[in-house]
C-alpha cells in the first residue's frame, strides 16, 4: 500500500491555497473598469461640453460599501412552471423531505396544496377561474390549465406553509421548434406565416433596463458586465447620454413615444388610462413583431405610479398580472424582495428565460425594466452584477443576439443618499449608462449606418433619440447608404431651433446642438461649466427661499405638515447657459437643508433681465423617512414633515 510522504502533502496544500486564493481574488476584488479617462470632455462639440469625471477617486471610493448589502430571501422556492408535449404543469423542485423537516411534519398527506388560474383583463382587473386542490404526492407534477397566471398556496391544517405566483409563456408550436432557424412573422395564437418577401433581413429589439444607474456607476458597481459588454460584444458606449426629466417616467416615455410626458399627457389624462399612448412597441406589433414588456418592482411601475395603467394588456406577453397578484394578501409587498422563495429580479429575468424560444423564432420587441434594489441604493448593482453577465451570455450562446438590436440602458443616476449630495453626484444623475449592441452582420451589410453610431458616442444624446433609432431598425432599409446620406443632407442643412430634438443614431447627431434643441430642462443639463459660489451669496440665498417658499405654499392645505425653515445653504454653483445668444441670462444650482427634519433640497433657477423663475421641480436629494406618513399624496410626501 502506499503511503504519501510529506512532499505529497505539502503540494496539495500548496494547491489548495492558491485554487481559494484565486477564488477569492475573483469573488471579492475588483474588476478593472476599464482604461483610465484621459480626456478633459466627455463631449467637446461647438454646441455642448460635457466635462469628464473620473470613475473612481479616493473621494468616491469611500462612498462604496458593498460588503453592507444583504440580498437573498428567507424561504426556499417550491414550484416551478413546466411544459411538456403542449400541456402546461406545475412541478416540486425543492425536496420533499427539507419540506417535510423543516416544517416538523411526518407525511407529505399532511399537505394540501391549492392554485388558483387568473387571466388578466386590465391592470385593475382579473378574472380568476375555480381553485383546484391537489395533494402534495408523487409524482409532484400537477397538469393545469392555460390560463397564463396561477397563485399557489400550500397548507398544513390551516396554516400556510407556502404561496407563489407563477406564470406561463406558451413556445411555439413544436414543429417550428423542429425546423431550422428562420424568423417568422408573429401572429396571435401560435400561427405564424412567412415574412414578407424583401431584401433586407428582420431584426429585433430588445431593451434591457436598469433603473438609477449612472454611467460612471454601473462601471463602479458592475464591472463584469463592462467588461462583457467591452470584450464580447459588438458594441458602443455613450458618454454623453443626458436625461430629460427628473425620474424614470419622463425619460422613458419619450423613448416609447417620442413625446414628453407633458405631451403625452393629452393620450389619458381624459378617459384615465394609457392604452392611447403611442408606444412604439404598437407600431412593432403590427409590424408582425412578438411584444413582451415586464418590469421586476410592482412599487415603481412605470405606468401605474401615479399613472392610471392599462385598460387591457399592451403586449402580446406581460408581467404587471403576475406583479399584481403577487401584492395581494399574504404574497409580495412593494417594500420586499421575495415571492415564495424567489427574488423579483430573478422572476424577471426567469420571464425573459422563458421568452428565449419566442426570440429564436420570431422577430420581437422587447422592454425589460429592473427596479428593486438598484432604485434604492447606490451600491446595489454589485449584487447582480454576475446575474447580468449570465443574461448577456445567455442571449449570446442561443443566438439571439445574432439578430437582435440591443438597448442597455439606464434612465437617470442615484437620485439621494450621500454620493448624490456630493458635486459629482449631482452630475451623474444626469447621466445615466446606455450601450448599444447590435449584430456583427451590421457593421458589413451597413457601414456607413454603423459609423454614425460609433461616431455619435462622445455627442449629445437623449431618449428622443432613441425613439427615431428604433423607428429606423423597424425599417431596415432606411440603413441603407444613399437614404442615410440623403437624410443627413437634410439635417445638417438645419440650425439652431430647426434642429429636431430626436435624432436616429445611425445618423450623425449634429455638433451644435444644444440642451435646448435636444429638450433637455436646465436643471438637467450637463452642457453647463458649473462655478462655485459662496455658501452666503446673496442670490444663492435667494434661490433657496423663493423654493422653500413654494414647498410651504404647496403644503398650506395640509395642516397635518409642518412648515420648513432654512437651516442653511449647503451648496451653490451659477452657469451662462452654452452658446446662449442672450447673454444676460445666468442659471443658479443651489442645495439646501431645512428643518425641521434636516431634509435636503436641490433646485435650480434661471435669472432673465435681473428676475429669478424657477427651472424645473424643487427635488429631495435623500431618502423619505416615516416622518410623510401622515400625508396620502405621493407627489407632495417627499416634503411633509408630519406635526405629530
Amino acid at each position: 500500500m502506499f503511503w504519501p510522504d510529506e512532499k505529497y502533502f505539502r503540494k496539495i496544500g500548496l494547491a489548495v491555497i492558491l485554487s481559494c486564493l484565486a477564488l477569492y481574488m475573483y469573488v471579492c476584488t475588483d474588476i478593472d473598469i476599464g482604461p483610465k479617462i484621459e480626456n478633459a470632455y466627455f463631449v467637446n462639440n461647438a454646441g455642448c461640453k460635457i466635462i469628464a469625471m473620473d470613475v473612481m477617486n479616493p473621494e468616491i471610493e469611500s462612498y462604496i460599501k458593498r460588503s453592507s448589502i444583504r440580498y437573498g430571501c428567507k424561504q426556499n422556492a417550491w414550484f416551478a412552471t413546466r411544459i411538456f408535449n403542449g400541456s402546461w404543469y406545475l412541478e416540486l423542485i425543492r425536496s420533499i423531505d427539507e419540506i417535510l423537516i423543516d416544517h416538523n411534519l411526518d407525511s407529505e398527506r399532511d399537505i394540501k396544496c391549492f392554485y388558483d388560474p387568473y387571466k388578466s383583463i386590465s391592470d385593475w382587473n382579473m378574472t380568476r377561474y375555480r381553485r383546484i386542490k391537489s395533494h402534495l404526492l408523487p409524482p409532484y407534477r400537477w397538469k393545469v390549465r392555460a390560463s397564463v397566471y396561477l397563485r399557489v398556496s400550500c397548507f398544513h391544517l390551516k396554516k400556510l406553509l407556502h404561496e407563489d405566483v407563477h406564470f406561463f409563456i406558451q413556445p411555439p408550436p413544436q414543429e417550428l421548434l423542429e425546423q431550422p432557424v428562420s424568423m417568422k412573422k408573429w401572429v396571435q395564437g401560435s400561427k405564424t406565416e412567412p415574412a414578407e418577401s424583401t431584401s433586407e433581413p428582420l431584426i429585433s429589439v430588445m431593451i434591457l433596463g436598469l433603473d438609477s444607474v449612472s454611467h460612471l456607476n454601473f462601471l463602479r458597481q458592475m464591472p463584469r458586465t463592462a467588461n462583457f459588454l467591452r470584450n464580447e460584444m459588438s458594441h458602443v458606449e455613450f458618454w454623453g447620454y443626458n436625461k430629460v426629466g427628473l425620474n424614470t417616467f419622463p425619460n422613458l416615455i419619450a423613448m416609447l413615444t417620442g413625446e414628453s410626458a407633458e405631451e403625452n399627457e393629452k393620450y389619458w389624462k381624459k378617459i384615465q388610462r394609457m392604452d392611447d399612448c403611442p408606444a412604439i412597441w404598437k407600431d412593432f406589433k403590427k409590424a408582425g413583431y412578438n411584444t413582451s414588456f415586464g418590469e421586476d418592482y410592482p412599487g415603481a411601475s412605470l405606468f401605474n405610479y401615479l399613472k392610471p395603467g392599462f385598460g387591457s394588456t399592451p403586449t402580446d406577453q406581460y408581467l404587471r398580472p403576475a406583479q399584481k397578484l403577487m401584492n395581494r394578501r399574504g404574497g409580495t409587498r412593494s417594500q420586499t424582495t421575495c415571492s415564495g422563495g424567489r427574488l423579483l429580479t430573478d422572476i424577471l429575468l426567469e420571464m425573459v428565460d422563458n421568452m428565449l424560444p419566442h426570440m429564436q423564432r420570431h422577430p420581437f420587441f422587447s422592454f425589460y425594466w429592473w427596479s428593486q434594489g438598484i432604485h434604492e441604493y447606490f451600491n446595489f448593482g454589485s449584487v447582480i452584477d454576475q446575474r447580468f453577465v449570465r443574461l448577456l451570455r445567455r442571449l449570446a450562446d442561443t443566438g439571439i443576439t445574432n439578430n437582435t438590436f440591443i438597448f442597455f440602458m439606464s434612465d437617470h443616476g442615484s437620485r439621494w443618499g450621500p454620493f448624490r449630495r456630493t458635486f459629482q453626484g449631482m452630475l451623474e444623475d444626469n447621466q445615466p449608462m446606455l450601450f448599444t449592441l447590435y449584430p456583427k452582420w451590421m457593421k458589413k451589410r451597413y457601414p456607413l449606418a454603423i459609423r454614425n453610431l460609433e461616431s455619435n458616442s462622445h455627442s449629445l444624446i437623449t431618449t428622443y433619440d432613441m425613439h427615431e433609432t428604433m423607428r429606423d431598425l423597424l425599417h431596415l432599409d432606411s440603413l441603407q447608404e444613399n437614404r442615410l446620406k440623403q437624410k443627413s443632407w437634410l439635417l445638417w442643412n438645419l440650425r439652431g431651433s430647426e434642429t429636431p430634438r430626436g435624432v436616429s443614431l445611425f445618423l450623425p447627431v449634429p455638433s451644435w446642438r444644444t440642451c435646448n434643441t435636444s429638450n433637455i430642462p436646465v436643471a438637467y443639463c450637463l452642457c453647463q461649466k458649473l462655478t462655485p459660489l459662496q455658501l452666503d451669496d446673496r442670490t444663492a440665498m435667494l434661490v433657496a427661499r423663493n423654493a422653500l417658499l413654494s414647498i410651504n405654499q404647496l403644503l398650506d392645505p395640509y395642516p397635518m405638515c409642518l412648515p420648513l425653515e432654512l437651516k442653511a445653504v449647503v451648496s451653490a454653483y451659477s452657469s451662462v447657459p452654452h452658446v446662449s445668444h442672450e447673454h444676460d441670462k445666468r442659471d443658479y444650482t443651489v442645495r439646501f437643508l431645512t428643518i425641521p427634519g434636516g431634509a435636503y433640497f436641490e433646485t435650480t433657477s434661471r435669472m432673465t433681465d435681473g428676475v429669478l423663475y424657477q427651472a424645473g421641480e424643487i427635488v429631495r436629494i435623500m431618502h423619505r423617512n416615516n416622518n410623510s406618513n401622515c400625508i396620502s399624496d405621493l407627489k407632495l410626501e417627499p416634503y411633509c414633515y408630519c406635526a405629530v
